[in-house]
């Protein structure tokens, strides 16, 4: 019984750090993505307020 469990637990937790592991490269990804456009939104601004 005590090993079933253990088996169990073994295999529950890596189950979540495969999840959080391809989440953060999926959360990463699109961080990036986001700082991208978020830099080209700046540089829009600031060029249309120097204009």
């Amino acid at each position: 019984m005590g090993l079933t469990n253990f088996v169990l637990t073994v295999a529950g937790v890596s189950a979540v750090v495969l999840l959080l592991r391809s989440d953060v490269k999926q959360s990463a990804a699109i961080f990036r993505r986001n700082v991208k456009h978020i830099k080209n939104w700046l540089e829009e601004e600031s060029s249309a307020a120097s204009k």
